[in-house]
This record gives C-alpha cells, sequence and structure tokens, in this order.
C-alpha cells in the first residue's frame, strides 16, 4: 500500500516498515532457554487480541513470552483451510466433493471471525506502533457496502455514500435530498475539531453549532434532511463500528461527525483507496500470531506455539507471578490470557451466529466487488443487532482467484433449543441469505462470547473477551487499550 497523505510519524513509520527486515520466531525446540529468564508479560493465547497486545507491550520496553498451547498460529482464531473448514464445521466424516469444484484446501485461508481494518485513526497508529504492520501483508479492500428495504420492500445493496459525486448518483436518496446531503458533505470537508471557525455553517444564515451538546438528531435536522436519509447516512458514512446501530437521539452530534470525518478521511490514507478499509493477505487469524512472533523476537522476547500450559503460578496476594510447562516453571510481573485459558474468570454475554459461504460470484447486489464490507442495519432486517458480511477471494488469498468466500454474522437473539447452527443462521441471518445465491457450500457456527467476570480481578489475571459479532477492529482494539493501561498502569500512547 502507497501512502499519499499521511502525517509525518505515521508516514515515517509506514515507509520503515516497508523495507525493514524480519525477525526470526521464536523456535519450540529451544523452549527451555526461553524459560531461562523472568518476563514482565506473559500472554496465554494467540488469537489477534492477545498478538497486538503482546506486541505492543513488547514495542513499549516490556519482555513478552507468548505461549500458544494449540499447534496452529492463531489458537481458537486461527484461519483455517478447506479440510479444516469441513472437519470444524461441516457433518461427520464430510469432506469436499469434487463435483462441487472449490479448489484445493490449500487454497483457503478463511478467518473464523473476519475483521477490516479502517486504514485511517487510531486502529492504524496502533498496528503501526505495535510493530506489526510491517510483519503483516495489508491490501484494500475493494467496496463498502450498505443494505437498505426499499419502500416497496424489496432490499437493494448501495455503496456508502462518501463524496458529492456518489450522492448525485446514488439511487437511495430522493432527488430532493441530495443537494441538502452534497451541503453537509462540503462542510465536512472543512471541519476541524480544534478550529472554532470551521463549526459554522449554513449558506444563508449563519450557526456555531454545538457539537458536543447537540443529539445526532438534531444535527440532521438543522441540515433539513429527511429521517430515511439521516438514517442511511448514519448507519454508513456515520457508522459507530462495533456497536448496534444506535437511535440518533442517543448520539451525540459530535460523536457522528468524527466517524463521519473519519470514514472518509480513510480514503486518503493510502493511493487508489475504493474503500475505507484494508485486510491483511490469507486472514487476520494466524498472520497476527505470526507478526506478533517476530516483534516479540526483535524486542527479546518469545513466542511459542504448541506450547502445553500446566498452570499458573501465584504469589502471597493472589495476583499470578508465572506459568509452568511440562513442570518447568517461568516467572513474570503479569499473566495475560485469552478466555479459553482462563474459564474461571469469564462468562458468556450472548452468543454469536457465523455463517461460511463459498460463492463463486461475488454477492448479489455487489456488482464488481473483488472484496466488500457489508453492513445490514438492525433496522433494515427487523431485528435488534446489525448484520455483518466480509467476502473476499483471490485478492486477499483467502479463496481461489474464481472463487468467494463470505463470512456472515450476528448476535443470536432467538431460542437456540434443539436446532442446529445451521438452522440457527438461517433464521438470524435471513436478510443476508439471498444476496449468496446461489452458494456452492455452507457451514455455520454458533459461538458464546466470554467476557471478564466483574470479579475477574480477584483470579489475579488479566482476562481478555472473546472477539465480538462485528466486523471491524473497533470492538478489539477498545479492548486491547483498556488491557494494556490495566497491565502497565499507563494510558496506550501510539508512537
Amino acid at each position: 500500500l502507497a501512502s499519499s497523505s499521511l502525517a509525518s510519524p505515521m508516514r515515517l513509520a509506514l515507509l520503515l516498515a516497508s523495507i525493514s527486515g524480519s525477525a526470526t520466531a521464536s523456535d519450540a525446540t529451544s523452549w527451555r532457554s526461553s524459560f531461562d529468564k523472568r518476563y514482565d508479560a506473559v500472554v496465554l493465547g494467540s488469537g489477534p487480541k492477545e498478538s497486538l497486545l503482546a506486541s505492543l507491550l513488547a514495542s513499549n520496553g516490556k519482555s513478552v513470552l507468548q505461549l500458544e498451547p494449540r499447534r496452529a498460529p492463531g489458537g481458537v482464531a486461527a484461519s483455517l483451510d478447506l479440510g479444516q473448514l469441513y472437519e470444524r464445521m461441516g457433518a461427520p466424516g464430510e469432506k469436499p466433493e469434487p463435483k462441487l469444484k472449490l479448489g484445493t484446501p490449500e487454497e483457503y485461508s478463511a478467518d473464523v471471525a473476519p475483521k477490516v481494518l479502517m486504514a485511517g485513526g487510531k486502529e492504524l497508529e496502533m498496528l503501526v506502533s505495535s510493530g506489526l504492520w510491517q510483519q503483516m501483508d495489508f491490501r484494500r479492500v475493494h467496496r463498502s457496502f450498505l443494505y437498505r428495504t426499499k419502500p416497496d420492500g424489496s432490499s437493494d445493496v448501495h455503496r456508502v455514500l462518501v463524496t458529492a459525486e456518489d450522492v448525485l448518483k446514488t439511487r437511495s436518496l430522493p432527488p430532493l435530498e441530495k443537494p441538502k446531503v452534497v451541503l453537509l458533505l462540503a462542510w465536512l470537508d472543512k471541519w476541524d475539531e480544534s478550529v472554532p471557525g470551521t463549526y459554522v455553517a449554513g449558506r444563508l444564515s449563519k450557526k456555531r453549532l454545538p457539537l458536543g451538546k447537540m443529539s445526532a438528531a438534531s444535527f440532521f435536522r438543522y441540515w433539513d434532511v429527511a429521517p430515511e436519509t439521516a438514517q442511511l447516512l448514519s448507519a454508513g458514512l456515520g457508522e459507530a463500528p462495533g456497536a448496534p446501530t444506535r437511535p440518533l437521539r442517543k448520539r451525540t452530534a459530535l460523536d457522528l461527525v468524527r466517524a463521519m470525518k473519519r470514514y472518509r478521511g480513510s480514503f486518503k490514507t493510502f493511493q487508489y483507496m475504493t474503500s475505507p478499509y484494508v485486510y491483511p493477505v490469507k486472514g487476520s487469524g494466524s498472520a497476527f500470531a505470526r507478526g506478533a512472533a517476530k516483534v516479540l523476537a526483535q524486542h527479546g522476547g518469545a513466542s511459542l506455539v504448541g506450547r502445553p500450559v500446566d498452570g499458573l503460578m501465584y504469589r502471597p496476594d493472589g495476583t499470578a507471578c508465572g506459568v509452568t510447562s511440562e513442570g518447568v516453571s517461568v516467572e513474570a510481573g503479569c499473566v495475560i490470557a485469552a478466555p479459553e485459558h482462563a474459564p474461571e474468570a469469564v462468562e458468556t454475554s450472548y452468543s454469536v451466529v457465523r455463517m461460511y459461504a463459498l460463492l463463486s460470484h461475488a454477492p448479489n447486489k455487489c456488482k464488481d466487488a473483488r472484496s466488500c464490507r457489508l453492513l445490514i442495519p438492525a433496522a433494515q432486517a427487523g431485528r435488534k443487532h446489525d448484520i455483518h458480511l466480509v467476502c473476499s477471494g483471490g485478492a486477499h488469498r483467502v479463496a481461489p482467484a474464481d472463487r468467494w468466500l463470505a463470512v456472515v454474522s450476528t448476535r443470536v437473539e432467538g431460542d437456540t433449543a434443539g436446532l442446529s447452527a445451521l438452522q440457527v443462521a438461517k433464521r438470524e441471518l435471513a436478510a443476508a441469505i439471498p444476496l449468496l445465491r446461489p452458494t456452492r457450500k455452507i457451514f455455520a457456527e454458533v459461538s458464546p462470547v466470554y467476557a471478564p467476570r466483574a470479579d475477574a480481578a480477584s483470579s489475579g489475571v488479566c482476562v481478555l473477551g472473546s472477539c465480538d459479532e462485528t466486523s471491524t477492529f473497533d470492538s478489539l482494539v477498545a479492548d486491547v487499550e483498556a488491557a494494556y493501561e490495566t497491565v502497565t498502569g499507563e494510558p496506550l500512547q501510539p508512537q
């Protein structure tokens, strides 16, 4: 990805990333030597959250040992080839049928919970400062779409409205609404949160907008846009990623405008962006773990995959101070764990259903998209929670060149008793299914989402939660940021 308009520190970091050499990951055969020193932190698990946190700690001067008991980098979040997809989610003994012409197993690399990265703001800054950016190969996501239900009840998919040209060409807005939205976008171009004069808006009657005090609903009323237009702009351009689409009256105008500004600004981070998102080649599940191994090695730490953990070591005050593996102990200032490695410290918050569809075409109504992220707002699907879709193929090497892999997810809202995962998926993701037809093969999985218990601190371990149902990095980054402050006692300051 070539940079076009980055702030100089970020640009320098990205340029250095592109030319820096790669460190060698720790050799599991010499694991005993890795246990000979004391570390500032031991991280149990190698999913994206654990790997990002471990890399941030290492890049900020901490010595870190990362242990993954499973044999695949990424652990429970590891990217899956086609054979592993069948083994994990197919019927017992089921294997790919030649007549489906799916390609070879090795041509697939399916993320269990794919998340695209917005190419601007805190997420990108955190990835660069962690050192992971230079260890991973991110490529542009071709399109970003928004789903809506038309007045006649039929469904429609259109590109998120970002520019005046998008607004003038779209079929999603009535003709009389388009000039109003163009004026709003022109004001947004000039708005700078740190410059009071840019809060003034209006063509004839000028007014300084109190963005911090007014609601998003009041903001849209000022621009005289219809409620349907306001919902489209809020869910698309002004989406608050990582959370269900919120009523406009409960969202501040400042939060909305910041999100809209960030979304539009992400198109300018790299050249030739046609959406605000990037996604790692072969998915993020294993790539984060492999990248973290290199970052830790560069800073005197280590990452060991396939290393069993017998148990934790504790201080007299009850805080964890190390782990043991095959009878050998390693000491640390603190222990950080993925939820599967601290079951006594987590509880189930809700369940997520994900559908994995193997296609020979881009999702319907998504036109020429080689890869895309699509949001189905809850209100448009008659639900309480949004539906998220991420789709790619050869562009990110998650499927063969002439195939697409679409992953659709949402929170489970109904009873699942007596239902298979596929039955749950067909009910909860009903709005998305017509976009996928015809399909070559469909898998589904229902997974609990774990969060630290209110008394988790008494376990003496810093516990991270599971990845949620959303398809962006925002909630993941927020959890990692909070954990970093818990562990170090200082807020994270991206370099």
